[in-house]
């Protein structure tokens, strides 16, 4: 482990320690063996979630302690329609509903245990601007086959090349027939951490689907399929975007990309 990785690590243990109201948890999913069960983590910030995993916990750490999303973009203003792909637990979602009461947020999962911690995150949380999609999105409409990571509610994937080992069969849709499905004629904000579906959502979107989006920020994954993060910028910056990157600190194959139509740019500029 490098010294900047270690120096990451301590600081983020701090955070969560500072961060939770029942710090013992920590500890508790540290040491856990089993991910049978869900632990409840109470946020000094009023948020309760229930996890299965120091995984999890570590998600929401960068979500609602971090503000990791906040950091590399713009803040989320109320009012606006926002759709959440790969909401895992729900942590996004929990976080950019009580940021935008008066907006509307469809949070879309995939594998049938996230789903239904999803929808008990938003419940114990007292949401109810945001509607749930259980599927992915996909080039197209239909099926597909999702790889699971034993244990693990976050961190599934569709990604080609991904599918070796424990999968299951998921439902998809379009970004196109997503949004028809619920009449979004404008999308504010599109959050994207579908690691490594990024590249097939995008890619495969109609022009009419992205004129539709203003702002983007995501998860880019490279070595997960055969594109990367530099295939994705020149994609969103020739169809007509911005783009800032920022690299994840540890991990040097993960960043986020954060894209903002040009004619929205200059109206902040």
């Amino acid at each position: 482990m490098t010294t900047s990785a270690f120096q990451y690590y301590l600081k983020s243990l701090n955070t969560l320690l500072r961060g939770v109201k029942n710090p013992g948890i920590v500890f508790s999913l540290f040491f856990r063996r089993s991910t049978k069960y869900a632990a409840r983590v109470n946020l000094k910030s009023g948020e309760t979630f229930m996890v299965f995993s120091l995984m999890d916990l570590w998600i929401l750490k960068e979500t609602l302690l971090d503000r990791q999303y906040e950091q590399v973009s713009l803040p989320l203003q109320d009012g606006w329609t926002i759709v959440d792909i790969g909401a895992a637990l729900g942590d996004y979602a929990v976080w950019a509903a009580k940021q935008t009461p008066h907006g509307r947020l469809i949070a879309v999962e995939p594998f049938p245990p996230s789903v239904s911690l999803l929808r008990s995150n938003l419940e114990k949380n007292h949401i109810f601007n945001v509607e749930v999609f259980a599927g992915a999105i996909a080039a197209a409409s239909g099926s597909t086959t999702l790889k699971v990571e034993q244990g693990s509610i976050v961190q599934n994937s569709t990604a080609v090349g991904q599918k070796s080992g424990q999968t299951v069969e998921v439902k998809t849709a379009s970004l196109e027939d997503l949004f028809a499905q619920y009449e979004i004629t404008k999308c504010d904000y599109l959050k994207m951490g579908c690691e490594g579906g990024e590249y097939e959502i995008l890619f495969s979107a109609s022009q009419q689907s992205l004129a539709k989006i203003d702002r983007i920020c995501m998860e880019v994954h490279d070595g997960m399929t055969e594109h990367n993060r530099q295939d994705m910028i020149e994609f969103l910056e020739m169809a007509g975007y911005r783009t800032r990157l920022t690299v994840n600190p540890v991990h040097a194959e993960l960043a986020y990309l954060y894209a903002i139509k040009n004619s929205l740019e200059k109206e902040h500029a």
